[in-house]
């Protein structure tokens, strides 16, 4: 039962940042930096719960949400902007803004959000009750899981059934028949990129709010790496991203059993 909770806990982050990740690479935007765009979500969500976790739960954690989507999707808008207007490779600029993101998040916890009765670890205070995610039963599952498969259907549905995830289909595939039909690809690879970084941004919000409650150095083990792999093993496909993000959580549960094994 444990193990089989904590492989759902551990593919939660997975599934927003293979979400995220997937959108882009459907439209030929490989956006390496969702490990960044994850730890800025973070932060956001963090700045939020440490300034105004006196407030009712429902409203921290809403503001939790949209300040996690509002900073990882800026963090991707970046190099998307850069990719739009002046033809910049986003594979380098995504991936360097992942070592921006993280040194930005080691600065505040060793600096200034460091609990000063944190025995010197680098780590924020813990964040109030309000901020933190509700779980299901004695488990370690959180809400994060119920927003990842909601999220999932409505990336679906705008990739299968609407018109803009039809050009984004049509750009991804041929660009110069998408440029012919007048479909803006400066604008959708801007707009592509800001909801990718987004939902990677949502994946940081989920394990501040929903496991760690607090902000601290290393927090992801690479989740937004790894998203990558999830993203091309399941065919770019939003709702077999869950089963894939699932089966790597079991991996990465895995091993972390076989390591106390062994020692």
């Amino acid at each position: 039962k444990y193990g089989l909770s904590e492989t759902v806990v551990k593919a939660i982050p997975l599934i927003f940042c293979g979400l995220g990740v997937s959108l882009a690479f459907r439209m030929q935007l490989w956006n390496i930096g969702a490990e960044g765009q994850l730890y800025m979500g973070a932060v956001a969500a963090s700045y939020i719960a440490l300034n105004m976790g006196q407030n009712s739960p429902w409203i921290v954690i809403s503001l939790m949400f949209i300040a996690g989507f509002i900073a990882g999707g800026l963090w991707g808008l970046i190099p998307g902007i850069l990719r739009a207007h002046t033809g910049s490779n986003e594979v380098i600029t995504t991936l360097m803004m992942n070592y921006i993101a993280i040194y930005i998040v080691d600065y505040l916890v060793y600096g200034p959000w460091k609990d000063p009765n944190g025995y010197n670890f680098p780590m924020t205070a813990q964040f109030p009750k309000s901020a933190w995610f509700p779980y299901l039963g004695n488990t370690r599952i959180h809400l994060g899981l119920v927003l990842g498969i909601i999220i999932s259907i409505i990336m679906a549905i705008i990739i299968y059934k609407s018109r803009w995830g039809y050009e984004i289909r049509v750009i991804g595939a041929n660009p110069a028949a998408a440029r012919y039909a007048g479909m803006n690809i400066a604008r959708n690879i801007m707009l592509v990129m800001l909801i990718s970084g987004g939902l990677a941004g949502l994946a940081g919000m989920s394990e501040v709010a929903g496991i760690q409650h607090r902000l601290q150095h290393g927090f992801s083990p690479g989740y937004g790496f790894t998203a990558i792999i999830i993203a091309w093993l399941a065919k770019l496909h939003p709702g077999a991203i869950i089963i894939t993000a699932f089966l790597f959580g079991g991996l990465l549960v895995g091993g972390d059993q076989l390591q106390i094994a062994m020692n």
